[in-house]
Parts: C-alpha cells; structure tokens; sequence
C-alpha cells in the first residue's frame, strides 16, 4: 500500500512552486500592474533569454563541471549579431523584408563563434584536466575581451535597422523569445531523456569511473556538453538582441552566477548526476518573477541581492532536506 504523503513532505516537494505562486500573489496584492498583459509579456520575455542559457549551464553541471563563461558568451554573440546588422543596410530596397541569407548569415557567423568558446572550454577541461571552474573562468575573460574588441566600446542601435513590423519566422518580435524557449525545452527534455548521449551526461556526473568503465566516451561527452551551452548562449543572446532591439558589449553582464543558481534552484547539484529541464524552467521563473516584481515594489530595489540570496539559500536547503528524507 502506498504511504500517505505528509503535508511537510508535500511542501518540500513542491516548495518552488509553492514559493513562486506566492511571491506573485503577494507583489501582486501590492502592485496590481503586476498582473498587466504588459508586465506578463516582459517576465516571459526576459525568462525565456535566461532559460535557453540555463538549460545549457545545466548540463554542465550534471558532468560535475560548470559554466562561468555562459553569460560573456550571450554577450560576444550579442555583439557579433549586432556588428553584422548594422553593417548591412537591410532598410535598403535590397532587403526589404529583411531577407532569409542575411540573417542566416548572421545566425551562422554568430554559431561558429560561440562553438568555438564553447569548443575552448570543453577541450581545456577534458584534455588538460583544468578545473572547470577554472577553465570557464578564463574563457569568460576572452569572451569579454573579445566583445570589447570587436564593438571598440560602441553602442549599436539595432531596432532602427529593422523595417517596421519585422516579424521574424512569421512571429511577432515579442514571441520570439517564448518561442525559442519552448522549443529548446522540447529538444533538451527529449535529448535528455531518450537518447544515449543524455543517459551518458547523467552517467559522468554520477560516477565518473564507472561511465569509464562502461564504455562512454568521458572527454567527448564533456567537450559536447560546454560546445552545446556555448550554442545555446549563441542563440539568446540573437534572441536578447532584437528583443531589446541594442547590442553592446556589457550585454547580459550578471547573468553568469544568476544563471547557475537558476540551474541549482531548480534541481541541477553542483555534485553531478541530477537535473532536468523542467527544473531549469521553475528555477529560472523563480528569478523571473522576484526580478520582475520586486522594482514593483518601493524601496525593495535596494535589496534585490539580498533578497534573491537568500531565496536560493532557502530553497536550496529545502531541497537538501527532501533528499535526506528520501
């Protein structure tokens, strides 16, 4: 017979949910703009740019590794998607909708780059052993410098050298980012889940010697996993240039250890061998809507670190908690 499930059992089960649908309902008692059309659109929005990220960081976690140099990578592409644009003239009569081959130029150049900073982490970790954190570390010094160099510090307004009512892939500007996010959930929870390369993901970050031992290929399963979180960066930081309609080579800064704790908040373990892509989906809505609703709030913009701080400490523990007890 099946045991019946406490009520403590059943809130740290569903502790980040129980939390975010609180925290919203809270903010919005306060502020009941919260709930406004307009301000669902930008949670979602900015959610999803951190997501797509997130989902790649996750695996890098689940090896036992991480990736500290996801978010200058959001920001070379950022950059490189934005040096391409301006330079074409695509208000001109040449591409007046803003045609397929300029854009797929864009979005390859941009790829090619970000696998190579990705390609950079993965071989530096598996080939030469440095520590991942170590490694992406330095990566994200380079990437930072590069977006620097190829920017020289300018600002590029891209949203005016879009043509009015450019819907990209026949979307609307503002769903390209829910759109992409619910794609990559898609991709990844079926990669994950249905195929070897994912079982091999979890196997490494499980027992690394014993995934030796059965036959999977530890350092080309490790380079995959940083050469696809470096793809996915690629794509929204495309993604986080023409939402925001600006490229700049500060772009995304921050956005490295908000993406880990994401990542952790939402069931990945520093320790390997556990995570999900539902889980990056509600950690990262746990971040969307405490970033979204506390500016809502007067006074509570001044404690927004301290506030999402303690919330990952809170919810972390409370997961540690339910494994103990299971």
């Amino acid at each position: 017979m099946r045991e019946k499930q406490s009520f403590g059992n059943f809130l740290l089960n569903n502790a980040m949910i129980i939390f975010m649908i609180g925290a919203a309902i809270v903010v919005g008692l306060l502020r009941p703009t919260f709930f406004s059309m307009y301000n669902f659109k930008n949670l979602i929005s900015n959610t999803a740019v951190r997501f797509i990220i997130a989902v790649g960081v996750s695996g890098c976690l689940i090896t036992k590794g991480t990736d500290l140099s996801a978010g200058r990578t959001v920001g070379l592409a950022a950059c490189i998607a934005a040096t391409f644009m301006q330079a074409a003239d695509y208000t001109s009569k040449v591409y007046p909708n803003l045609g397929e081959l300029p854009m797929l130029v864009v979005l390859l150049g941009v790829i090619f780059v970000s696998v190579l900073v990705g390609l950079l982490n993965g071989l530096v970790i598996s080939l030469l052993n440095v520590p991942p954190f170590i490694a992406t570390l330095g990566v994200m010094g380079i990437a930072r410098g590069l977006a620097f160099i190829i920017t020289e510090g300018q600002y590029y307004d891209v949203s005016s050298r879009l043509p009015p009512g450019w819907q990209p892939l026949g979307l609307p500007i503002d769903w390209l980012a829910p759109m992409a996010m619910f794609t990559m959930a898609v991709v990844f929870q079926v990669l994950m889940t249905r195929f070897q390369w994912g079982r091999s993901v979890f196997s490494i970050g499980g027992n690394e010697t014993a995934a030796l031992f059965s036959g999977i290929a530890i350092g080309r399963v490790k380079a995959s996993v940083y050469v696809i979180s470096g793809m996915l960066a690629s794509l929204a930081g495309v993604v986080l240039v023409l939402v925001q309609g600006q490229g700049k080579a500060d772009l995304a800064t921050g956005y490295e250890l908000d993406i880990i704790a994401s990542a952790v908040v939402g069931g990945a373990s520093l320790a390997g061998g556990r995570g999900s892509v539902m889980g990056a989906v509600l950690g990262t809505l746990i971040f969307g809507v405490l970033r979204n609703a506390l500016p809502q709030i007067p006074g509570a913009t001044f404690y927004d670190r301290l506030i999402v701080g303690l919330v990952v400490i809170v919810i972390v523990v409370a997961d540690q908690l339910l494994l103990r007890k299971k």
